[in-house]
């Protein structure tokens, strides 16, 4: 029996490798188009200092809680962090948070308390007093960055056919929170009705909704 050879036209070897190469010019075109789209789109990349972690209200930024990426410029909001990769981290690194920053997240300046305050003067907003309030148990429950409502309850005699329990501050920021205190960022007006009502009646905050 004969065995038939089959031998490989130089032809057709040619015209399959040609077609190769037109696919293959085809297909990296095609993503050098998507890509310089994209970048019209979106904006060319930026150095950015962004958290590697969530980073909860009252927390120091540490050596690892942030990093220089590169984001599109469209992705980025203004009043950044200085994004230089030395600058932009030691101008991040060693600040207390005062808005909550996720992991991703580009880093802004208003989410940072400026350099050398801490504990609840670096939470305090500019105008705002903080002052202690009586919690009881329910400090325990609440959390730096929540929102509440100081109420005052007076005894009813000293005011008859008036109710006895008023709001005397709210949409109060926590700041610090204790075993049985918080403190909260109060209108200076506000901080006045507090201790009056502190000193003269009984007080008690509860958890509000941020938005009215």
């Amino acid at each position: 029996m004969r065995l038939r050879v089959l031998s490989r036209s130089p032809l057709t070897y040619w015209v399959a490798v040609g077609g190769l190469a037109v696919v293959t010019t085809l297909a990296v075109s095609g993503l050098l188009g998507r890509a310089r789209s994209e970048a019209a789109l979106y904006g060319a990349p930026k150095p950015v200092v962004v958290a590697t972690r969530d980073l909860a209200v009252g927390a120091r930024v540490g050596t690892g809680d942030v990093e220089v990426r590169s984001l599109p410029s469209a992705l980025v909001p203004s009043a950044l962090v200085p994004s230089d990769p030395v600058g932009g981290l030691d101008q991040a690194r060693g600040r207390v948070v005062v808005v909550s920053v996720f992991a991703g997240q580009a880093v802004v300046r208003r989410q940072l308390a400026p350099f050398g305050l801490t504990g609840a003067a670096a939470l305090l907003p500019v105008g705002k007093q903080g002052i202690s309030v009586p919690a009881g148990p329910a400090a325990a429950k609440l959390n730096k960055g929540d929102t509440v409502d100081v109420l005052a309850t007076f005894d009813p005699a000293t005011a008859p056919g008036k109710e006895p329990t008023f709001p005397v501050a709210v949409s109060s920021v926590v700041i610090d929170v204790g075993s049985d205190a918080v403190t909260i960022a109060v209108e200076p007006e506000e901080a006045k009705r507090v201790a009056f009502a502190i000193a003269h009646g009984a007080v008690t905050v509860v958890l509000s909704s941020p938005v009215r």
